[in-house]
């Protein structure tokens, strides 16, 4: 049983007045998953390595600081997979390691505040993950040897001896030895780099601030660099294995300075790091905001010719990385049913950059691109909570439930609580809680506090409750009487799925026959509501939610043809456009798709034109195709 994640026996039956699992996304005895109690606490690893690239082999030896949290203190437990020849130094203990965890126990008990040393010597032999190796083969035989980590979520214990929980930050002393020529990177600062007699290097790397063992990172190898530049005076780098070069590394990352004099401006916070180092390797999969160095796949890796097509992309995700550097470094979940604290905040920051880069309708359109995604998975897999302890793997939180999913509901907070409040709330959740660990009720406290409001029903129905607003939107004209009245109906309601109604602020905009917008606010708290505003003749333009405000999705959004031809003709709202252009092609009706025909060629925005492509690709209709 995993003594890190699950309860006793005793807590198990508990469990069971938690929330159940999310139907189709955790299996039915799904447990659920806490962090792990620590009367022995690890404030410090001094990590002594050596690595051995052409046998793809470590030797380790780890020492943990470890404090007592209450007094009685005696046993602790390590994660350790598959290790081999392991020791624990020491006398006054007694271990014994099973092939998963190295459980250590003191013959006497600790008093709170006391510290204690164990010290583990053991080896790792080509390791199943964690601990990755490179080198030439028959396809690149001019690939540079290399050894790099990826940790995220739990397989830093593939290599390493450690308590491989986000909850457990002690500091860091990595002494890593390997053959003379081969570049060493580790976390924090370089403390000194010595040369041996029999060929081979130490570098000794120190981080002290502290790091959860799933950010904690080294690269060890042949390996070009290139110069990033600075920020305050922090150097700035970025290295691969060949065939990689310097101009490579530079055309893919050299917007990192500019990115992190933005991201320190706009959330108020320092870069904690004493530099921001990033490097790419193949077969690391994705990229990792490992603390002070970043990890990419080289599949990232951009020339001259691809950058004008994937530059854009890398961009984004060298921003989400780097946002992690407070969202979810500096700031760590306290486990990993809070994992949106920092992966829909790093996605969110993707969507801030392009509003501030390229304007709020660009910023718009790419929520709605977020919107779209996070809805794929909701209608055609499962719906479940953002916040949720119920899951098999914590692997399985990483989904578009987290990313755009999380992202659009900040963007909603954002909206609710007012710009001015809410970055300053962020920025003081920033400060609060740098070196420490959250929670989401620490999150939602700060902003209560700036927002001036109570955000507990909105966190219990955007973060802790599966499901969003489905809105079914009618409008009928009265000539008789003037009037034109919206209907608003939420359909998304299900009680096997826990899928319940919102409290929402709806805004709807109408565009009357003389071209006139007004701007109407429902405020719904049930099933259904309506709004009514004076016509003489019926609108020309519907639009919900034109500042794309709410995450939501539209039931068999249909105002007419004319309605849509206008919105695709000459609505001013991002959010319009995109709907008329989502309905145009779902109905597939001549004049709304000759319209988007002509829509398409003359969109100024590259976002929403890539979205009217997926549209038209999503249709079912012959002549939807030919407009591609």
């Amino acid at each position: 049983m995993p003594v890190h994640h699950r309860l006793s026996l005793l807590q198990a039956d508990l469990d069971r007045t938690v929330d159940p699992p999310a139907k189709g996304f955790a299996t039915r005895g799904a447990p659920a998953w806490y962090a792990p109690d620590l009367p022995l606490e690890p404030v410090h690893l001094d990590i002594r390595a050596s690595v051995d690239l052409d046998a793809r082999s470590l030797d380790g030896v780890v020492t943990t600081t470890l404090r007592a949290t209450r007094d009685g203190a005696r046993r602790v437990v390590f994660d350790g997979v598959d290790l081999l020849d392991v020791a624990v130094d020491g006398e006054g203990l007694t271990w014994r390691y099973d092939g998963r965890r190295l459980t250590v126990v003191f013959d006497d008990p600790a008093k709170t505040g006391e510290e204690r040393s164990v010290t583990v010597r053991y080896r790792v032999q080509d390791p199943l993950t964690g601990l990755h190796f490179g080198g030439p083969t028959a396809v690149t035989p001019g690939a540079g040897r290399w050894a790099g980590t990826d940790h995220e979520t739990e397989r830093a214990r593939y290599w390493l001896v450690c308590v491989d929980h986000p909850a457990v930050r002690p500091t860091v002393d990595l002494h890593l030895r390997a053959a003379e020529g081969m570049r060493i990177l580790g976390p924090g600062a370089l403390v000194d780099d010595v040369a041996h007699d029999d060929g081979t290097h130490t570098a000794h790397w120190r981080l002290d601030f502290p790091c959860p063992s799933y950010l904690l990172c080294f690269l060890v190898g042949d390996l070009v660099e290139a110069d990033g530049g600075e920020h305050d005076g922090r150097p700035i780098a970025f290295f691969a294995p060949p065939p990689h070069t310097a101009a490579d590394l530079t055309c893919s990352f050299s917007p990192t300075a500019d990115m992190l004099r933005w991201i320190t401006g706009r959330l108020g916070r320092p870069l904690p790091w004493p530099k921001y180092f990033q490097f790419a390797a193949p077969g690391i999969g994705g990229a990792m905001e490992n603390i002070s160095l970043v990890s990419w796949d080289d599949a990232w890796v951009v020339d001259e010719e691809t950058r004008p097509e994937l530059g854009w992309l890398v961009d984004l995700v060298n921003l989400h990385e780097m946002a992690h550097t407070w969202f979810g470094d500096s700031v760590v979940c306290r486990d990993f049913a809070h994992s949106w604290l920092k992966e829909s905040w790093a996605t969110y920051m993707e969507s801030v950059w392009i509003e501030e880069h390229q304007g709020a309708e660009a910023m718009q359109a790419w929520l709605f691109e977020e919107l779209r995604a996070y809805l794929s998975e909701a209608r055609e897999r499962y719906k479940r909570p953002i916040v949720t302890r119920r899951f098999d793997s914590s692997w399985d939180l990483f989904d578009r439930h987290l990313y755009p999913g999380g992202a659009v509901r900040l963007h909603h907070l954002r909206t609710v609580v007012g710009d001015g409040p809410f970055w300053a709330g962020v920025s003081d959740y920033l400060a609060r809680y740098s070196g420490g660990v959250v929670e989401t009720d620490d999150f939602r406290r700060v902003m209560e506090q700036h927002g001036g409001r109570d955000l507990a029903r909105f966190f219990d129905q955007w973060f802790r409750s599966p499901g969003y607003p489905c809105l079914k939107v009618d409008g009928t004209h009265d000539a008789e009487r003037g009037l034109y009245t919206v209907r608003v109906e939420q359909t998304q309601e299900d009680e096997a799925a826990g899928v319940g109604l919102f409290d929402i602020p709806l805004c709807i905009a109408v565009q009357d026959a003389d071209g006139t917008w007004h701007r109407l606010r429902l405020d719904l708290h049930d099933r259904s509501g309506a709004v009514t505003l004076p016509l003489a003749a019926p609108p020309r333009q519907l639009v919900v939610d034109p500042d794309s405000a709410l995450p939501h999705d539209l039931d068999g959004f249909d105002p007419g043809d004319d309605c849509l031809v206008a919105s695709l003709t000459d609505c001013p709202f991002v959010r319009g456009r995109l709907r008329a252009a989502e309905a145009a092609c779902r109905l597939g009706r001549r004049a709304p798709l000759a319209a988007l025909a002509t829509a398409f060629a003359a969109e100024p925005l590259w976002m929403v034109r890539r979205l009217y492509a997926a549209f038209l690709g999503d249709a079912r209709v012959p002549r939807a195709a030919a407009i591609i």
